[in-house]
């Protein structure tokens, strides 16, 4: 048995005018309502094009998005959300807040095209290929590190004194490597992932992580409670950012 489409996008930032929504209705109209603007505008959506864009999902392996994109704890900036569902039963549902996909920008193209639309044509994604944001906040202290545009960073008293790094490309290149054999990848993006019997003691670490790495991505974070294979993965860090990393 079919199932009904959806093809629904919706972003807003503060302080705009308003959301930037995108919709597939019955029969095949299409919804586009635009910045600041209250009254949508409707558009007629063939049959090709919906093919097309479907098409164009499974080309950007939209499926294997994550759920949430989202890192630390941000007051306002660009939110935004997705929710696709085809005629076999594929579903993705997506949000993010000032974090993206590394193919995001393709995933909005195809909404224009398919819709006729304009959205987030002014808008600066930052997408890059490669990145590790690490950061961790407890009583006394904290630790926060980043690797970007191949430039480290590291705060080991989370007091904002950062110290550049000079990152080692066969390091850099083994760390990728490694972390691929950790199934890093497949981490949950809470810890604990499942309500616990005993509520952690107060007093102890909160952390997250935000890694990118050409196609993929993995946002988590947690509190008192890591992956199994968790301290295996800040010694890779330690190795590769030249600093000791221990927070359990």
């Amino acid at each position: 048995m079919k199932k009904k489409e959806i093809i629904f996008y919706e972003s807003n930032s503060f302080p705009s005018p308003g959301p930037e929504i995108l919709e597939l209705k019955v029969d095949n109209k299409g919804s586009i309502i635009e910045e600041g603007v209250m009254q949508g505008i409707e558009s007629e959506l063939t049959e090709t094009k919906i093919k097309n864009f479907w098409k164009k999902m499974d080309e950007l392996n939209v499926w294997n998005w994550d759920k949430n994109y989202s890192f630390g704890r941000i007051c306002d900036g660009h939110m935004w959300k997705l929710h696709l569902r085809n005629k076999e039963g594929k579903v993705k549902v997506s949000n993010g807040h000032q974090e993206y996909p590394y193919n995001f920008k393709k995933i909005i193209n195809a909404l224009n095209n398919l819709f006729g639309s304009k959205v987030e044509k002014g808008q600066s994604f930052d997408t890059e290929k490669e990145i590790i944001e690490f950061s961790s906040e407890y009583y006394g202290g904290g630790m926060y590190i980043l690797l970007k545009d191949n430039i480290g960073s590291v705060d080991e008293s989370g007091k904002g004194d950062f110290l550049n790094v000079k990152i080692d490309e066969f390091k850099k290149q083994n760390f990728w490597k490694n972390i691929e054999k950790l199934d890093v990848w497949k981490w949950y993006n809470k810890y604990p992932h499942r309500k616990p019997k005993y509520e952690p003691l107060t007093c102890q670490a909160y952390w997250n992580l935000k890694i990118i790495y050409q196609d993929k991505a993995k946002y988590c974070s947690g509190y008192a409670v890591y992956p199994k294979n968790f301290k295996k993965f800040t010694k890779e860090l330690s190795d590769l950012m030249g600093v000791e990393l221990n927070i359990e």
